[in-house]
């Protein structure tokens, strides 16, 4: 159900204002107004793109210095922050949503939405669209210039990061639902079961989206109707977002598989075993694999073939997505480092102590590079 919320028509007394930005469900009445310049380095969803694109396609000077950092008041999920502009936009775990000016460092809004926010938000024109893991109206469209939120919807909790295809916005819940609403009205358009709890990032490419849930099935379903097209069951559950590269699908489970799948009929064709649990989507560059695992192992393989290139060991596990530059691979471990390794044969080509494990995939931007850490702040290096 879609709740519109034609909160700029009310004129409250002050003293009652306050007292209703206090109250759970009252978070539209908090301003959340901003003036989002669209540009090409634009990142305005988790992966860029729909198909999931962790390809940041830039160069990165090393040794990097810190340039600023953002506390947040919480810690963070998995997945990487948002950029439109020259705004960082990430949620946090208690909650709240924060808007961040990407060449300071200052904070430009925040938002209360009352239940964790584990990942990323989408922007789509003017909306920004931010799902939490509550257990009702968990789906919220933010009208910018407005700035208010101005609907909300239900789309079973979630953790996973929806993504924006055309004029919708396609949520993976955590009822197992896959569904589709208008980014403007937050109204649904259709709505598939699929079986179990969705934890992984959904992506699609032309008119398919592809989604993975903890009973181990991946699926293929139709972007204007939700209808299922295929389907493969692995041996364990997907935790790991999904990445779409020219025609194959990428789908990292729990049971320390790689599955290679066929994009147009679910066919295997083959799978990588990674020797340890997965629990981040790969990053797929150039025809090579990178592949992350919670043994601490980053893995480089060929996309032809699945033959291993080499392998870099931290000294915990990585639980997050590589960033991929031209020059670099940016991993970030729960040891409290950063990587940036050899693309060519995984060498350190310089590394970072943060005194804090991190735990949601780094994010390059330009000649930036953001991190999100268990310290409570967003990191930024140049």
């Amino acid at each position: 159900m879609t709740h519109f919320l034609p909160y700029r028509y009310f004129i409250l007394p002050p003293l009652l204002f306050a007292a209703l930005l206090l109250l759970p469900g009252c978070a539209s009445l908090q301003r959340f107004g901003l003036t989002l310049d669209p540009a090409s380095a634009d990142v305005p969803m988790y992966g860029r793109i729909p198909e999931r694109s962790f390809d940041a396609s830039t160069v990165l000077t090393f040794p990097m210095t810190a340039a600023w950092e953002y506390n947040a008041g919480a810690g963070f999920g998995n997945s990487a922050p948002v950029i439109v502009g020259n705004t960082l936009i990430i949620g946090t775990m208690q909650g709240e949503l924060h808007a961040v000016d990407i060449t300071s460092g200052k904070k430009i809004r925040s938002m209360k939405t009352f239940s964790p926010i584990s990942s990323s938000a989408v922007v789509s024109g003017k909306f920004i669209i931010v799902g939490n893991e509550g257990e009702e109206e968990n789906l919220l469209g933010i009208d910018t210039e407005e700035g208010i939120v101005l609907w909300r919807s239900s789309a079973g909790g979630i953790a996973a990061s929806p993504l924006a295809v055309g004029d919708m916005v396609i949520t993976a819940g955590l009822d197992g639902s896959l569904r589709a609403f208008r980014t403007s009205s937050g109204l649904e358009v259709w709505n598939t079961d699929t079986g179990s709890p969705l934890r992984s990032a959904p992506c699609a490419s032309g008119d398919a989206v592809y989604c993975a849930n903890t009973g181990g099935i991946v699926s293929a379903h139709s972007v204007t109707d939700g209808k299922q097209r295929w389907s493969f069951r692995a041996k364990n559950g997907f935790f790991a977002g999904l990445t779409f590269s020219d025609g194959t699908l990428y789908a990292a489970s729990r049971d320390s598989n790689l599955y290679v799948l066929d994009a147009a009929t679910g066919a295997l064709r083959y799978s990588i075993p990674a020797g340890s649990m997965l629990m981040s989507a790969p990053a797929v560059s150039n025809g090579t694999i990178y592949l992350t695992a919670m043994d601490g192992t980053v893995s480089a393989y060929s996309a032809a073939d699945g033959v291993r290139k080499w392998t870099f060991t931290a000294r915990n596990a990585v639980n997050t997505t590589p960033a991929v530059l031209s020059n670099a691979l940016i991993v970030t471990s729960l040891d409290e480092y950063i990587y940036a390794l050899s693309p060519m044969d995984g060498t350190v080509l310089w590394k970072q102590h943060m005194e804090s494990r991190i735990k949601t995939s780094p994010l390059v931007w330009k000649n930036s590079l953001i991190i999100a850490a268990e310290d409570k702040n967003i990191h930024c290096f140049r």
